[in-house]
C-alpha cells in the first residue's frame, strides 16, 4: 500500500498564498497529511495559519523537499526561482533521493524553466512548469486558467490536484516546459497592450471630455471580457492600489521577459507596443512609486499628453 501523498508550497505572495490555502483545503478534503510550507518572509505565516491550523511551516527550502513527494511554487522571478530551486536540487542529490515532483507556478523566462527541468532530471526529480492566469480573487475561487507542461505521466497526476484545488481550465501545451512559460509571456503580453491601449483611449476621452465613467459602461458592454474589463475598471477611476493584482515592479519584470523571449528561444521579434507600455510603467513608477498595480503606466500617458498624471481627487491614484 503507497504512503499519501505529502504536499509542500513555497512562495506566499498576492498569487501564492490564495493557491496555498486553497491546497490546504483539497489536503483536508483527502485526508492527505499537513502541507508543509517556506516563505522567506516568515510573517507571511500568519496570513495562512488561521486557515489550516495543522501546516507546517518550515525553517528552510530543504525541509518543505524532505517533508514533501510534491512541491508547488510561485515565485517572484527568476532569480528567486534560481535561488529556491538550486537548494532544493542540491538537498536531493546530497540525500540520493528520487521521485520528487516540482510544480512551478512562477512566471519566469522560457530558458529558466527550460534549465530547471534538465537540473531536476539530473538529480532525479521532475520539474513541471505550469504558469497561470488570473488576478487574486480568482485564486481565491479556484478559477484560474492553468497552463500545463511536462511529463504526460506526471501531469496527469497533478492534473487532479490542480483541478479544482487551483483553477478550472488547463491548456496543455506538451512536454517542453520552455511552451508553458512562452505562452505566459505571450498572455501577459496581450493584457499589458490591451493596458497600454486603454491609457491612451482614456487619455483622448479625457482631452476631449468624454466622461472616463461613460467609456467604462461602453466597455462593460462591447466587450465582455472579465479579465480586459478590471483594468479598464481601474484606469477610469484612476486607482491602481496594489495587493489586489499585478503590481508595476511585476509587469517591469514580465516585460523585460517579453522582450527577451523572441532572442532566448533563437529567433528575435520587435514588440513595439510592449517597449512603449514598458517605459510608461518606468515613468508611472517614478511618479507614484512601486506600490502600485502595472496598469498605473496610465499615468505615465496622461502625463506625456500634457494632462496631471493622476486624476484629480484620487490621492496620487492611491484612493483614500
Amino acid at each position: 500500500m503507497s504512503s499519501p501523498l505529502r504536499i509542500g508550497y513555497i512562495g506566499l505572495g498576492a498569487m501564492g498564498l490564495p493557491i496555498s490555502i486553497n491546497l490546504t483545503k483539497y489536503i483536508k478534503a483527502n485526508n492527505l497529511p499537513p502541507m508543509t510550507v517556506w516563505n522567506r518572509s516568515p510573517a507571511k505565516y500568519d496570513l495562512l495559519r488561521p486557515h489550516a491550523p495543522a501546516t507546517h511551516f518550515a525553517e528552510s527550502v530543504e525541509e518543505v523537499v524532505e517533508k514533501s513527494d510534491m512541491v508547488f511554487s510561485m515565485l517572484i522571478d527568476d532569480k528567486a526561482a534560481g535561488d529556491v530551486y538550486t537548494k532544493a536540487f542540491n538537498y536531493l542529490e546530497k540525500k540520493e533521493r528520487k521521485g520528487v515532483v516540482f510544480v512551478d507556478q512562477s512566471s519566469l523566462k522560457a530558458i529558466t524553466s527550460s534549465k530547471l527541468a534538465e537540473q531536476a532530471s539530473s538529480v532525479g526529480a521532475t520539474y513541471l512548469s505550469c504558469p497561470v492566469f488570473g488576478r487574486p480573487p480568482m485564486a481565491e475561487a479556484s478559477k484560474l486558467l492553468i497552463v500545463f507542461s511536462g511529463p504526460v505521466e506526471i501531469k496527469e497526476k497533478v492534473k487532479g490536484i490542480l483541478i479544482p484545488a487551483v483553477g478550472d481550465r488547463v491548456v496543455d501545451v506538451g512536454e517542453d516546459v520552455k511552451k508553458a512559460t512562452a505562452l505566459k509571456s505571450m498572455g501577459n503580453m496581450v493584457l499589458l497592450g490591451w493596458i497600454q491601449l486603454l491609457s491612451e483611449s482614456y487619455a483622448l476621452g479625457d482631452g476631449i471630455g468624454v466622461d472616463p465613467e461613460v467609456f467604462n459602461g461602453f466597455l462593460q458592454q462591447f466587450i465582455p471580457a472579465p479579465p480586459l474589463l478590471a483594468y479598464s475598471n481601474l484606469i477610469s477611476k484612476g486607482i491602481f492600489k496594489s495587493g489586489s493584482g499585478f503590481s508595476i515592479d511585476g509587469g517591469l519584470k514580465d516585460a523585460r521577459n517579453m522582450l527577451s523571449l523572441g532572442e532566448d528561444l533563437g529567433h528575435p521579434v520587435d514588440l513595439p507596443t510592449i517597449e512603449l507600455a514598458m517605459k510608461n510603467m518606468e515613468r508611472s513608477k517614478e511618479l507614484g512609486g512601486k506600490d502600485q498595480d502595472w496598469s498605473a503606466l496610465a499615468a505615465a500617458v496622461r502625463e506625456s499628453s500634457g494632462m496631471e498624471p493622476f486624476r484629480e481627487g484620487t490621492n496620487g491614484g492611491k484612493g483614500n
